[in-house]
């Protein structure tokens, strides 16, 4: 299986949802691989689940915008952030929602294994939901020492699915722990095709940033 590797990179709340609702609609549309891509936030945001009504409280000082995907309210200040487009319905990644979580979960938990780092896969915590995604577990995210520090969320269209996920794990440098990570997934049988965005796609994720509107600061 081939995916696209996308380099990290840090940019505004507004274009990085902009890139992966391209690199999904492409592969969904059939004109690009699956793919895979780290990046960071400049500046500091926050980013709202799909079906979130309002950015809490906590957060209200911070750039803000919505995700394609759902889950909860997340603060961008310097974690390694990821997303996974590919196909639920064949191949490796082929399964429920949570079947797929797993999967991609484990790639992460293994990379930081392989940096002495115990991480573990959570079964989802008893805690009742608040609106910030850090302050309980959902099945298949990750803890360290009992605390959640990896939330992701996916939505699927066709045969296509877009997982986005929030590493909040700051005592490895980001490119050493994206490297881990793709590492993770080379051992799977997965070949990389390195592919940084070109001018042209660059114009038409653009386009797309009108579809994430960023909400401003009110705090």
């Amino acid at each position: 299986m081939k995916m696209r590797l996308v380099p990290f990179g840090e940019y505004p709340p507004d274009w990085n949802m902009a890139a992966d609702e391209f690199l999904f609609r492409e592969f969904m549309e059939g004109r690009g691989l699956p793919s895979l891509r780290f990046y960071g936030f400049k500046p500091v945001s926050v980013t709202l689940g799909y079906h979130q009504k309002r950015v809490p409280g906590i957060f209200k000082k911070f750039p803000a915008v919505r995700r394609p995907t759902g889950g909860r309210a997340v603060l961008h200040n310097g974690d390694l952030v990821y997303s996974v487009v590919g196909d639920h319905t064949a191949g490796y990644f082929a399964g429920s929602i949570f079947e797929t979580y797993r999967k991609i979960a484990t790639f992460i938990v293994d990379a930081l294994r392989e940096h002495g780092f115990n991480a573990r896969l959570s079964q989802g915590s008893t805690a009742g939901h608040t609106e910030l995604c850090f302050d309980s577990t959902t099945r298949y995210e990750i803890t360290l020492e009992g605390r959640k520090i990896v939330g992701a969320a996916q939505v699927r269209r066709k045969n296509a699915f877009l997982e986005q996920g929030s590493i909040q794990f700051f005592e490895l440098d980001r490119r050493v722990l994206a490297d881990a990570i793709r590492n993770e997934f080379s051992k799977a049988g997965i070949e990389f095709v390195l592919q940084p965005f070109s001018e042209e796609e660059i114009k038409r994720i653009e386009e797309l940033t009108s579809l994430y509107p960023v909400i401003e600061p009110s705090g």
